[in-house]
């Protein structure tokens, strides 16, 4: 595997074994033109004149564990104990990189690894293609792997964030956020599989700089508990009880709407005035609905107000537990896309929050902030919230807990007190 073979193409051995002799080989050195130099034709072979002399023969692993031969011709022989030599040393350090592999299209690229991704979730896995589709390969589908560099990557985000990029939906900014899901979610993760596969030997986006993402106080919308309940209220006159029940239940637990269409009267515990979180409604790859697994994959259990238990009660009076808890009008589930537009939309315009930003999630940072303001900790909050970790809880909603600054120095200062008392 570590060896390298220089061939010669011009040269061969005679019918009974013999090399060139000494004299063929000054002949052939001497001549500016091969085919007129004094070789005897029994030393010539079929290649005689032809292209480069020398080629140089090794084999690689490739990624599947089978061996394959590259080669590489020259004019000089120099020129090829040169490359063999350093061809044989970076085989042995396990350095070797072959650049014809970087002749690899992006998009053929981008497709093997997106025949990777049997982990994603499917909406994220049609996130992923809508954005190679829009953003990505319009830009990069044809190019080599191995011919992607920093700078043209850079220029690629730069015009990402000012709307020029040759997109699908070109002279459109797109927002730090979204620009880092592009380039280091998706863009990386198929250029990280094909340095992986061994298709490029550098990351071309490590010192590549994408827009700083600001979180400000108006990217979430919360609304006040009077807004929830004129919201609700507007729900059930547009709708039916059970309209104006979900709007509170969402408000007032935190639980996903996916997660709330997907419970049913076998998942709550009227006892532990809770409900078991163990589905949500998701869309799978051919964009059609299924249930599907939490968003973080874990089963919770997610509390509820008692002020809710005798709504909830009704809905589960004399019903099997498999029926869904929040059911349409004719029974059945509940679609999240219909009721957003007959009753959530509508709602949000009767009660003239058409320009609030509000949407069904808004409920959700609703809870959130209705929660802190009544003394959650971050672990209690992220158990009901399903988050994966506290560490997202808490970088979603630090805003909301700035006056407990001045809580922690006054703590200090008494602390600091008591003990100089002392």
């Amino acid at each position: 595997m570590g060896k390298v073979i220089i061939d010669d193409r011009w040269l061969r051995c005679d019918a009974d074994g013999n090399p060139p002799d000494k004299r063929a080989k000054q002949a052939l050195a001497r001549a500016h033109d091969p085919l007129t130099a004094a070789v005897p034709d029994k030393w010539r072979a079929s290649d005689y004149g032809k292209g480069s002399r020398w080629r140089c023969r090794w084999y690689v692993l490739l990624p599947d564990g089978r061996r394959k031969q590259q080669t590489k011709k020259f004019r000089r022989l120099q020129d090829a104990e040169a490359f063999a030599a350093a061809t044989e040393d970076a085989l042995r350090s396990g350095k070797y990189h072959d650049a014809r592999q970087g002749n690899r299209p992006f998009g053929e690229v981008a497709s093997a690894w997106m025949g990777t991704k049997i982990d994603l979730r499917d909406s994220t896995y049609r996130r992923y293609e809508r954005e190679l589709r829009i953003h990505i390969l319009p830009r990069w589908g044809g190019v080599p792997v191995g011919r992607i560099d920093t700078e043209s990557v850079q220029q690629w985000v730069n015009s990402l964030h000012d709307g020029s990029a040759d997109t699908v939906e070109s002279g459109v900014p797109l927002a730090a956020r979204t620009i880092r899901n592009i380039v280091r979610v998706v863009f990386g993760g198929a250029m990280e599989y094909a340095r992986g596969m061994g298709y490029i030997v550098s990351d071309p986006l490590e010192r590549v700089v994408t827009p700083r993402i600001v979180r400000h106080d108006d990217d979430m919308v919360f609304l006040s508990i009077q807004e929830v309940e004129d919201l609700a209220d507007a729900a059930t006159e547009l709708g039916r009880d059970v309209d104006g029940l979900l709007v509170r239940f969402l408000a007032y637990t935190g639980v996903r709407v996916g997660e709330a269409t997907a419970l049913t009267v076998g998942d709550v515990d009227f006892a532990g005035g809770r409900v078991r979180v163990s589905k949500t409604w998701s869309v799978d790859r051919d964009g059609k609905a299924k249930l599907d697994a939490p968003k973080n994959g874990r089963a919770r259990w997610a509390a509820f107000p008692s002020f809710l238990l005798a709504d909830l009660a009704v809905l589960c009076d004399g019903v099997d537990e498999s029926v869904p808890l929040f059911r349409a009008a004719r029974g059945g589930t509940l679609w999240v896309p219909n009721w957003r537009s007959r009753v959530w939309t509508p709602a949000v315009r009767a009660v003239g929050l058409e320009d609030s930003g509000a949407s069904i999630h808004s409920l959700r940072h609703t809870y959130a902030s209705i929660a802190i303001a009544a003394g959650a900790d971050v672990k209690t909050l992220q158990a009901q919230l399903g988050h994966a970790s506290a560490t997202i809880t808490l970088d979603t909603y630090a805003g909301l807990w700035p006056e407990r600054l001045g809580e922690v120095a006054s703590a200090v200062d008494g602390v600091r007190a008591r003990v100089l008392s002392r």
